[in-house]
């Protein structure tokens, strides 16, 4: 009897050891997981806000800027569960702005469409090359803007959102930021759909 309880012994604290083992595996992976992803977030904050160039228009890679903005943003699409599409054309030729401003335009159309979503909504985020412009499309499938007051959704202090969750500058900057980029921005929206269309010139 007592080998047998020695042998039992012996064998719950393999067990056990074997155990700790892979969930100190696990847990190494986990961390380096986090790392990984803390690293690739720092990236792109970095990118973001382009810490490392001066604030004046230059040669700028809109599907940077977009992934990088995607990525800042990533963490409140997750937590609405918002499905994210992406389509960004190959080659898209470069334009000449500030990329920080521009990034700031689309953290606001993104942000925004992430407001506008229910739980589980679904964003479209789409760059193509058309005539000269580099085209960005920023699609969600929100209730829609009110025709009463669509006209007015570009006007300072303006805001659909309830009190104390917009300040209503948020389209007043987008705005300014694209006139000095000599830009164009237009919307469309009914319930279920709505798009905000950006168009910037590119050098041929």
């Amino acid at each position: 009897v007592s080998d047998w309880s020695s042998d039992v012994c012996s064998s719950d604290l393999t067990l056990k050891w074997l155990a700790a083992g892979c969930n100190v595996r696990t847990l190494a992976g986990e961390i380096e997981s986090a790392a990984a992803r803390i690293h690739d977030i720092v990236d792109s904050v970095k990118g973001f806000s382009y810490v490392d160039h001066a604030r004046i228009p230059e040669p700028t890679d809109i599907r940077q800027g977009i992934l990088d903005t995607l990525a800042v943003l990533g963490g409140k699409a997750r937590g609405k569960g918002v499905d994210v599409v992406l389509a960004l054309a190959e080659e898209l030729p470069r334009v000449i702005a500030v990329g920080v401003e521009l990034n700031q335009v689309w953290m606001n159309l993104i942000d925004n469409a992430l407001d506008a979503v229910h739980q589980h909504g679904r964003v479209e985020v789409r760059v193509t090359h058309e005539l000269g412009y580099v085209v960005v499309r920023i699609i969600d499938n929100g209730p829609g803007i009110p025709s009463d007051v669509a006209g007015r959704i570009f006007d300072p202090f303006f805001t659909t959102k309830g009190v104390g969750k917009g300040t209503g500058l948020g389209l007043d900057i987008v705005r300014r930021l694209l006139q000095r980029h000599d830009a164009e921005i237009a919307v469309s929206s009914v319930p279920g759909r709505t798009e905000f269309q950006v168009r910037l010139p590119a050098p041929g």
